[in-house]
C-alpha cells in the first residue's frame, strides 16, 4: 500500500538586484501544505560564490541585512498560522509580488509523501543545484 500523498505549494525566492535585466539567483524556498498544515522557509544567509560571480558589484552586507529581514518576516508570518485557512493566507501573503531585491517566483504545486523533508529537498535542488534525489516529489500542474 502506498503512503498518503500531500499536495503542497512552494515558491523559489530569487535574488534580483537589477530587475530591468531579469537576471537572478535562487536563494531560498517557501513551502505550504494544508494537510498536514505546515509552512516552512529556508534561504541563504550570506552571498554565495554564484551570487558574487553574477553580481560582483553587490554589497555583501546589504544582502545579509535583506536576508535577515526576510527571515524575520517569514518567522512573523509563520507565527500567525493557526489552521489550514490561515496557513494558506500566510503563504499567499508571503509570496505576493514586491518591489525588492528578494522576490518570490511563481507558485508551483507538487505531491509528496515526505512533508517534513520537502523544504530541504527543494532547497538542495533549486538553490544549491545538487542532484535530484532518487525519490523526487511528483510535480503536478497547478
Amino acid at each position: 500500500m502506498n503512503p498518503p500523498q500531500a499536495a503542497c505549494n512552494y515558491a523559489v525566492l530569487r535574488f534580483l538586484p537589477y530587475p530591468e535585466t531579469g537576471e537572478f539567483v535562487n536563494v531560498g524556498i517557501v513551502v505550504n501544505c494544508l494537510q498536514p498544515c505546515c509552512f516552512d522557509f529556508i534561504m541563504e544567509e550570506k552571498m554565495t560564490t554564484r551570487m558574487k560571480a553574477l553580481f560582483p558589484d553587490q554589497n555583501e552586507q546589504a544582502f545579509a541585512a535583506a536576508a535577515a529581514a526576510m527571515q524575520q518576516e517569514m518567522q512573523r508570518v509563520k507565527a500567525m498560522i493557526r489552521d489550514p485557512k490561515t496557513c494558506q493566507f500566510a503563504f499567499q501573503e508571503a509570496v505576493r509580488p514586491r518591489e525588492s531585491t528578494l522576490r518570490f517566483g511563481e507558485v508551483r504545486t507538487l505531491l509528496t509523501t515526505d512533508t517534513e523533508n520537502l523544504t530541504k529537498e527543494l532547497f538542495k535542488r533549486y538553490v544549491r543545484m545538487e542532484a535530484r534525489p532518487q525519490t523526487a516529489p511528483q510535480l503536478v500542474a497547478a
